[in-house]
């Protein structure tokens, strides 16, 4: 089993991971204050809201976006793991993630399942359009490696 294209991604960066940092430490601030001066009166709630935004904070953190090519069939992990075999590629297009978002008005008025994995700031992509009436839309910064990969694995018949 050899990894013929593999590519990893944080999903927040440092600017909107830092951004929503502030933005959570400000609203745990406002609240404490808040229970301070009387106008929430239940400490639970005060510690419902710190524990709910620090475990959003550890997911924004740790949350990762991974695209992996073995063998010819495609691997995306994301929040969960998406596995296409080789056998359902039938074409490919590369381009920005907003043309390439409905594969460019293919399949508009039939029964076309869209699925994109997108990360903030990235805006080249990569489009595979499955058998099966699927189309897989994901952000990489290695368009042309991607596309050329995909282009060569894509079915024949």
């Amino acid at each position: 089993m050899a990894v013929q294209f593999e590519e990893t991604h944080k999903y927040l960066g440092k600017e909107p991971f830092m951004i929503l940092l502030i933005a959570v430490v400000a609203t745990d601030v406002f609240m404490a204050l808040s229970y301070a001066m009387g106008w929430v009166t239940e400490m639970w709630e005060v510690l419902v809201l710190v524990a709910v935004t620090v475990i959003g904070l550890a997911i924004g953190f740790l949350l990762r976006v991974s695209i992996v090519i073995e063998d010819g069939d495609i691997t995306v992990r994301f929040i969960r793991t998406l596995r296409y075999p080789q056998k359902r590629i039938l074409d490919v297009k590369k381009g920005d993630i907003d043309i390439l978002r409905d594969y460019s008005g293919w399949g508009h008025g039939t029964k076309v399942r869209y699925r994109t994995i997108a990360v903030p700031g990235i805006d080249s992509a990569v489009s595979v359009k499955l058998g099966g009436k699927e189309v897989l839309t994901i952000t990489t910064e290695r368009p042309d490696e991607l596309y050329d990969l995909i282009y060569s694995l894509r079915r024949q018949d």
